[in-house]
């Protein structure tokens, strides 16, 4: 490619980049500090004089849910979405910077770099981080620049495995979504299946709410992701 067609792209690049992190990442970003937020609640109510107010706010205890099966899914779904928030963003920097990313290895250490996870998470398997209520595994198609981010639960007290894809290039309106699986008899789709054959395997589709674009923005994202990272 010639420097000329080089400079007649970086511009495709630039906006695809931007517009990806706009409309996908910034708002994936905030769904994930809201979730964290509902986990805990700050009580204000106290018994006494208006003089101890300020002394009962501070020595307030901070209230956590249980330790049950639903804070840990939120929790679970809260790192998987972060990693291929990461993960995707170092596929785009990639492309931007004229050095593709190979494997799902240059990824990691990637995000590693970027001290985008924490260093115990990760494992000498590639693509495999560990957390404590469960392990994800990180897929990558260099072809198609695609993440698939899948989040395995350590036991059935951590909840359903959870599977995240983007770009979610079947996803023909119904916002970002990430899928559930069952609780019991997991059938894990293989790397990319086709959304119909997920479904068929009994996983169910869940809409990051908060998330929520026009599809008609959705579609061009879409469309200048895959054009800037296969020019």
């Amino acid at each position: 490619m010639s420097s000329r067609e080089r400079g007649n792209i970086w511009p495709v690049i630039s906006v695809a980049a931007g517009a990806f992190f706009v409309l996908v990442i910034m708002p994936l970003i905030l769904h994930r500090q809201k979730s964290a937020r509902m986990a805990t609640v700050d009580p204000q109510v106290t018994i006494g004089d208006a003089g101890s107010d300020s002394s009962a706010g501070r020595n307030a205890p901070m209230y956590r849910w249980p330790d049950s099966e639903v804070p840990r899914t939120a929790e679970r779904l809260r790192d998987a979405t972060a990693i291929a928030i990461a993960s995707i963003t170092q596929v785009v920097e990639g492309e931007m910077l004229g050095y593709p990313r190979q494997d799902v290895d240059e990824i990691v250490a990637a995000i590693a770099c970027h001290k985008l996870i924490p260093e115990e998470w990760r494992t000498n398997e590639p693509g495999v981080l560990q957390m404590p209520h469960g392990t994800v595994h990180i897929r990558y198609s260099p072809a198609t620049a695609t993440i698939e981010v899948i989040s395995v639960p350590n036991d059935r007290k951590d909840g359903p495995a959870i599977l995240i894809r983007i770009p979610d290039s079947e996803n023909t309106g119904v916002g970002p979504r990430y899928f559930e699986s069952m609780l019991d008899g997991v059938v894990y789709p293989s790397p990319f299946a086709p959304i119909a054959e997920i479904i068929a395997s009994g996983w169910q589709p869940r809409l990051f709410k908060q998330t929520q674009i026009p599809d008609e923005q959705r579609v061009q994202l879409e469309q200048w992701v895959q054009t800037a990272v296969n020019k």
